[in-house]
């Protein structure tokens, strides 16, 4: 499974958004259902996938299905 599908599928669970109806460029603004509380469950499951906990930093950065895939594939050396 590549970043990318990681990515689609920690929105669609964390949104409760059929992974259908996610793109690359799908983000924070354009998703109704990527609010406070599902943040967090993004960040945790990014976090639970990557092994790490995330630095303030990253979280400020995970804004994206695309940010979210980068975030992963720096975290596992792919580019």
């Amino acid at each position: 499974m590549s970043t990318m599908d990681d990515a689609k599928r920690i929105v669609a669970e964390a949104t409760r958004t059929p992974l259908d109806q996610l793109t690359d460029e799908t983000d924070i603004q354009s998703m109704d259902a990527w609010d406070s509380i599902a943040h967090i469950g993004i960040i945790l499951a990014v976090e639970e996938l990557a092994g790490k906990q995330l630095t303030p930093e990253a979280i400020i950065d995970i804004v994206s299905v695309r940010s979210i895939a980068d975030f992963l594939a720096m975290q596992s050396g792919s580019p």
